[in-house]
């Protein structure tokens, strides 16, 4: 979102229901990461202070571990694999 908008328009724009707008608004909203303001009958979105920019430093930071992890599985299932190879062609 990169203006203020209403909870009705990100409902349309995203074909969601208005109440299941409102309910993910709210938890964005408890998170810090939009305000809103209601003005009558509209209530208005925008962005809050707090950015991701943590959550993305601590996803990163599993995925990289993630990714060596599964680097080194695949070291360990190719060895597998070789040696089924060298093993198969023995028995023959």
């Amino acid at each position: 979102m990169r203006a203020d908008a209403s909870i009705t328009d990100l409902a349309e724009k995203f074909r969601m229901t208005l109440t299941g707008m409102k309910k993910h608004v709210g938890v964005l909203e408890q998170a810090g990461l939009v305000t809103t303001e209601k003005v009558g009958r509209v209530r208005t979105c925008k962005l809050g202070l707090r950015r991701l920019e943590e959550e993305a430093m601590w996803i990163e930071r599993y995925r990289q571990l993630w990714e060596a992890r599964f680097d080194e599985l695949d070291k360990v299932v190719e060895g597998l694999k070789r040696k089924e190879k060298v093993d198969g062609r023995r028995k023959k």
